[in-house]
């Protein structure tokens, strides 16, 4: 597997260097972005595309008596997150081997869900968004997060498999799907934040 492939899907001894990375590399857009939900005490969230993680230590972190899921279509990132997550797991925190368009998950389970640089790697963006609405919680949120909206930029050139989608497409994709309140802060010059809500 070439090293831009592996991007979207973290294999071998490559991914797992790619997922020590993101783990750290990610760190700041990752705390910017949960900064756009309030967080309970009891949240029940999910995050899709959990690669290394962290964004479900987070979450965990920040809702104290909640439950934090993680789902990956990668078995590397599935090894990672349990081990990160291995004090909470089975207790707090599940994380599961899945996709965006088949969420391994019950209707309505979530109050949160959430995607942090992934959603490039989506191949069905329709079928993924109708399955966080399905497994959302009425009056629950979605949350994408992207450090990249610019379909020029040179990532989007060569990293295979990727497709990098514009703020504007981005909200689409929420208004397409029925969510509601949908909310985008773009303040950071290279980050986005769009929210909706389930009605």
């Amino acid at each position: 597997m070439g090293w831009t492939k592996n991007f979207g899907k973290p294999e071998g001894i490559l991914g797992k260097i790619i997922l020590s990375s993101m783990n750290s590399g990610h760190t700041p857009i990752s705390k910017w972005g949960l900064l756009h939900y309030d967080w309970k005490q009891d949240t029940v969230a999910l995050d899709i595309g959990c690669g290394g993680g962290m964004n479900v230590k987070r979450m965990l972190k920040l809702s104290p008596k909640g439950i934090a899921a993680g789902i990956d279509i990668s078995d590397e990132s599935v090894r990672k997150s349990k081990q990160v997550n291995q004090r909470e797991l089975g207790k707090r925190c599940s994380i599961k081997k899945g996709s965006a368009d088949a969420i391994p998950y019950k209707d309505e389970t979530f109050d949160i869900v959430t995607a942090f640089e992934t959603i490039y790697f989506w191949p069905d963006i329709p079928k993924a968004f109708d399955e966080v609405m399905r497994v959302l919680k009425p009056g629950g949120t979605f949350m994408v997060i992207c450090e990249m909206s610019d379909p020029d930029c040179v990532w989007n050139r060569i990293v295979e498999g990727i497709k990098i989608y514009t703020e504007a497409q981005l909200k689409n994709f929420f208004t397409e799907a029925g969510f509601q309140d949908i909310k985008i802060d773009h303040t950071k010059k290279i980050r986005l934040c769009v929210t909706g809500k389930k009605a």
